[in-house]
């Protein structure tokens, strides 16, 4: 117990004895976080309640929900702040599938300028005259709201060889991602008739981008959103042929994450300037068309979620089922990433929560945690969510553990995934190797592959042990697997060779 209070002791007195940062309030009463977040004075008290001290045990202290970094944004100042001891202000996280919404965003900003509009055909940029009619009919519009019609099934485990996200970071496409993924099969009903997750479409969508923007490309991200919004120390990966990877490779730090959320929250204004327009935030905050279609079939809602433009929305809008998170509010927002990056904008509390993570899984404890944060931060009577459950086939069993060993050694994906992971957990978020190996998510890693650093070169080669695996699987068992950092250009990462 007197262990639980320390923590919490600690956890306030760095939030309460951090430098309060100069700030803009604007002729409307919004607090603008420029250069940096105000840190909020005098909240002692409220972080004193049962409410706050409950949120803190839930976000910071369970075991099976294991927060890195959190950040809780209330009336546009710092209300709460956490992170672990791997962690700190300065650390750029990687953020996963949230880095789908800074595609989102990207893509809103090249329409608002007029570089692009949301009825072009993808074939304007990447031609396929053989591909046939439906993906003649593919508009930019279909990337936004993932209802391409591209046969992309996202999965981490099981046959490796056949995952086309595994294939298009690691292995097959890493070298032209945008190429690999526009060169996947399209179901028959063509375009618009079905959502379909995919990390995928967003590495299309910055392939576009990079044709539109030619020599300016490489640093639009920074030059049309970063810096706007001082996100100083945000990592984009790309590929060979320079394409960022708009599913997966964005970095940020939880400060950084809040003030994108934070340009939601104030309807795409940014201190007096229009980063994204009104009406691109209606089209982000519309449901899918792909999604409303009866080719959308629902499984377990809170599993599925409902999507919109580039982020994920706690709306009812398929018969038969309710709100994702049933205790959130209906007109939430949610930018979510592998691992548990979230992303929250709550607009009628005025809240946005960042928060980085390492969890196998975390869908089952959002609403909670959402909830908590309310009754915390904003209305200490607000009903608190329950832990969902969630469905028996998310769960990792052996069989398939056993199945993404076999196929991944005989491709060697999975050497060319720890190198690239642990290339930039290491020279992006600065954590220890052997950190970096152990959530590098590979099952026995530490007993197939040896990790080392030779420079700005991470390099993963097989153990003896993998060696008589993969022979037994009837494949050349000498291969390494290289990436390598760009001290030259930190914000561009690590890139897989």
């Amino acid at each position: 117990m007197m262990r639980k209070i320390s923590s919490f002791i600690i956890i306030t007195f760095f939030i309460f004895s951090q430098k309060t940062y100069s700030d803009v309030i604007d002729n409307a009463g919004t607090r603008w976080p420029v250069p940096s977040w105000n840190i909020a004075q005098n909240k002692q008290e409220r972080m004193s309640s049962k409410q706050c001290q409950d949120f803190v045990k839930f976000s910071t202290n369970s075991h099976n929900f294991l927060t890195e970094g959190l950040v809780v944004i209330k009336d546009g100042e710092i209300q709460f702040e956490y992170y672990d001891s791997k962690h700190n202000a300065n650390t750029p996280h990687i953020l996963w599938s949230v880095t789908k919404t800074i595609t989102g965003a990207l893509l809103g900003i090249a329409v608002r300028d007029g570089k692009i509009s949301m009825d072009q055909g993808l074939n304007e940029f990447y031609p396929r005259p053989s591909a046939g009619n439906n993906y003649q009919n593919i508009k930019i519009e279909n990337l936004f709201y993932l209802d391409t019609g591209f046969i992309w099934n996202e999965y981490y485990s099981g046959d490796a060889s056949k995952s086309p996200v595994l294939n298009m970071l690691y292995y097959l496409g890493h070298k032209d991602i945008a190429n690999y993924a526009t060169d996947q099969q399209i179901i028959p009903q063509g375009p618009g008739y079905k959502f379909n997750y995919s990390t995928g479409t967003p590495a299309i969508t910055m392939g576009v981008l990079k044709k539109v923007y030619g020599d300016d490309y490489d640093q639009m991200p920074w030059t049309s959103l970063f810096k706007p919004l001082g996100m100083t120390n945000v990592r984009f990966e790309r590929d060979h042929k320079g394409v960022f990877n708009g599913g997966s490779s964005g970095y940020a730090t939880p400060r950084e994450m809040a003030k994108l959320g934070y340009l939601y929250l104030n309807n795409g204004m940014w201190n007096g300037e229009e980063i994204l327009p009104q009406s691109w935030i209606e089209k982000t905050t519309q449901v899918s068309p792909g999604y409303l279609s009866n080719g959308t079939v629902i499984r377990n809602i809170t599993d599925d979620g409902v999507y919109g433009g580039s982020i994920w929305l706690n709306r009812a809008v398929k018969k038969g089922f309710g709100k994702p998170y049933p205790a959130s509010p209906e007109n939430m927002l949610l930018a979510m990433g592998h691992y548990g990056q979230i992303l929250t904008i709550l607009p009628t509390q005025k809240m946005v929560i960042a928060r980085t993570g390492y969890d196998q899984e975390y869908n089952s404890k959002l609403d909670e945690f959402v909830s908590r944060a309310i009754a915390c931060f904003d209305d200490p009577t607000y009903p608190i969510g329950k832990n969902i459950p969630p469905p028996d086939y998310t769960k990792m069993t052996w069989p398939a553990i056993y199945k993404t060993l076999k196929s991944g050694l005989k491709t060697n994906v999975l050497f060319a995934a720890v190198a690239k992971t642990v290339c930039s957990c290491h020279f992006i978020s600065g954590i220890d190797i052997d950190t970096c190996v152990d959530r590098s998510n590979v099952p026995l890693i530490t007993k197939l592959a040896k990790i080392s650093v030779r420079d700005n070169v991470v390099v993963a080669e097989q153990t003896k042990y993998a060696k008589i695996l993969v022979a037994a699987y009837g494949r050349w068992p000498g291969e390494k697997s290289y990436a390598s950092f760009d001290r030259a250009h930190p914000e561009f990462g690590c890139t897989l060779k």
